[in-house]
């Protein structure tokens, strides 16, 4: 534990530690422990300045889809594009991520990528500057930063399988590339940036599958009916931007939870509840 918690804790108790049971004082010790701890590794998950991988797996499988581009400089496209979740075992622990860069590569297996961490926002650039396209550029605007955190904090809840993981990553890249109706919803296959199946089993299906994710996360019109979103950000989740270091790999995307400081709120609060147990002890 760093010296400033436990001259913080020490601060807060006084200096009446004869005066508590022996059960007041251990659970004192254990929760004093428990909250460093907790506070350690939300310090380490908020203020990490690099995550570097020791491996890159595809876990849940992949499917492929067709992306036809036919106006934006910004967008990818092509036939059989690969989608699903990339799995990176790295130094912050196993992290599913998410693809947000149709212009570079990350390759599986035994591969040492280092990424720059920070909380996904409005003005951050889809891809870096080494990419396939000298004209790719492009920013998050603010409603697809909270339409992508509705993704994942709901879409990393449903069944792991290849169906589902391969849409969740469809509907990321339709919410970045493709353009947003009046009433922020989207369509997969219509406007300048569209998908459609390929001869994969399992193509079609992914695609029904993003376009019913992108409904439950923006709302939609069915006939003449508005139908609101059913999938809602809250407080305790928060997207991760990994940005290739040096540039020339994919940028990806994943849903970092519980957020640090909820960690630390957490320890303060057991911190609190042992103050007030300690007072009818002593």
């Amino acid at each position: 534990m760093h010296p400033a918690c436990t001259w913080a804790a020490m601060d807060v108790f006084g200096c009446k530690e004869v005066k508590m049971t022996k059960s007041a004082v251990f659970g004192l010790k254990s929760v004093l422990s428990i909250t460093g701890i907790m506070l350690a590794l939300s310090a380490g998950s908020a203020m990490a300045s690099t995550v570097t991988t020791t491996s890159v797996s595809l876990p849940n499988g992949t499917t492929s889809v067709n992306i036809s581009d036919s106006s934006q400089p910004i967008d990818g496209g092509g036939s059989s594009i690969t989608t699903g979740t990339i799995g990176l075992q790295t130094n912050i622990g196993s992290l599913s991520t998410y693809c947000v860069d149709l212009f570079n590569y990350i390759s599986t297996g035994n591969n040492a990528y280092t990424f720059t961490p920070s909380t996904l926002s409005a003005g951050q650039s889809f891809t870096d500057a080494t990419n396939s396209n000298a004209n790719a550029t492009g920013t998050f605007t603010v409603a697809q930063v909270n339409t992508l955190t509705a993704l994942l904090t709901n879409g990393t809840l449903q069944t792991q399988s290849i169906v589902n993981t391969a849409a969740l990553q469809v509907a990321i890249w339709e919410t970045e590339y493709g353009t947003a109706a009046s009433n922020g919803s989207y369509n997969l296959t219509s406007g300048s940036f569209d998908f459609s199946a390929t001869s994969d089993s399992n193509s079609a299906a992914t695609l029904t599958q993003a376009q019913a994710y992108l409904n439950d996360a923006t709302g939609y019109l069915n006939g003449s009916a508005w139908v609101n979103a059913t999938w809602l950000t809250n407080s305790t989740h928060y997207v991760e931007l990994l940005t290739s270091t040096p540039a020339g790999t994919q940028n990806l995307i994943y849903l970092a939870t519980p957020e640090p400081s909820t960690i630390a709120l957490f320890g303060v609060g057991a911190i609190g509840l042992l103050a007030a147990r300690r007072r009818k002890l002593i």
